[in-house]
């Protein structure tokens, strides 16, 4: 055989080899993002609590894999409603996560929880009775009920479940909840709406870390402006983040947060581990992680699947050092999951 004949079977052998290594790659890829998506195959207890006292209420839904015991801890994720929520919030999330041994524990805050709405004109529709919450005070409230929980889901009290291990804390959450995640991961300042007939955002508060959280999830995170100075707030947030929302995530009427003020949120972070997850025509209430809804079944049920499943491949690799999860996650895993229009993207 020539000269130029072995060069060419070379070539063509090198290029064998590496088609061969990017299917491999690629199935690698699909097989791992199907194990994401399935059901995990942990029973689950759920149970009702109250993790506060005389002064405020604690409401918490407990999602408990079984077994749970003290020689085999488990991860915590806890999950931060948005206003106007309840114990319902984060359930899509919440049953997925503690499916794959993540004890979940979802959080209902008094003041800027469905009491706002529940019994008044107009109902949660009405966003007159939603911004009543809205406030600085509120979010102050809201970063303590995650110090409380915390405190009173530590195994050594004999309150919460026995696997719970708090040395592998997430923080997610939803709208005002992921302000309340953004917060205890490390922004420096939050800014609400000035009182009525004040113009401006004039409330602020910060910085409210929690060193327990090690690692976040934002669903429909929220920027109040595109300026520098709103930007260096969460520069400064210190934890493996996962920002989710899409390009109908607006804030309506009541925020005047825009879909792009959303992403700015992910533009914004500290660089090595931060990450987008965008969605097509995704609004603002599929984040909520309720029952997909008549209008939007199919759009709510690809959403969901996705997240819940991103997710958890995103708690795997910050909580459980999973280097499978950790691996999918860096090479760009999440994309065999999306649709026309979706993205993904690390910084």
């Amino acid at each position: 055989m020539d000269v130029p004949a072995r060069r060419w079977l070379a070539s063509v052998a090198a290029v064998t080899a590496w088609a061969a290594a990017g299917g491999a790659a690629a199935a690698a890829d699909r097989d791992a993002g199907a194990g994401f998506v399935a059901p995990g195959p942990q029973g689950v207890d759920v149970r009702d609590v109250d993790l506060g006292d005389a002064s405020r209420p604690l409401p918490v839904r407990l999602r408990v894999p079984q077994p749970c015991t003290a020689d085999a801890p488990r991860p915590l994720v806890l999950f931060s409603h948005g206003l106007g929520g309840s114990l319902e919030g984060g359930r899509r999330w919440g049953e997925h996560w503690a499916s794959h041994g993540f004890v979940v524990a979802h959080l209902q805050h008094p003041g800027s929880d469905e009491s706002l709405w529940r019994g008044q004109p107009g109902g949660f529709a009405n966003l007159r009775n939603l911004r009543v919450g809205m406030t600085a005070e509120q979010a102050l409230r809201r970063v303590e009920d995650v110090r409380r929980a915390l405190d009173a889901l530590d195994p050594r009290r004999g309150i919460g479940p026995a696997c719970v291990d708090l040395a592998r804390v997430g923080m997610s959450g939803h709208s005002f909840g992921a302000q309340t995640t953004q917060a205890v991961a490390g922004q420096s300042l939050l800014s609400f709406p000035a009182p009525a007939g004040q113009a401006g955002l004039v409330a602020t508060v910060g910085p409210l870390r929690e060193p327990r959280v090690r690692a976040a999830i934002a669903f429909s995170p929220a920027a109040r402006d595109d300026s520098e100075a709103a930007r260096s707030t969460l520069a400064t947030i210190a934890v493996p983040m996962l920002t989710v929302t899409g390009s109908r995530d607006d804030g309506a009427a009541l925020t005047g947060v825009t879909p792009e003020l959303r992403r700015r949120v992910f533009e914004a972070l500290p660089p090595g581990q931060s990450y987008l997850l965008w969605f097509e025509s995704a609004d603002h209430m599929v984040f909520n992680g309720g029952p997909p809804r008549p209008r939007s079944g199919a759009l709510d049920v690809h959403v969901q699947r996705v997240a819940a499943a991103v997710g958890l491949a995103f708690w795997k690799a910050t909580l459980e050092a999973d280097p499978v999860s950790a691996r999918w996650l860096a090479e760009g895993g999440p994309k065999t999951l999306l649709q026309a229009g979706d993205e993904w993207a690390t910084r």
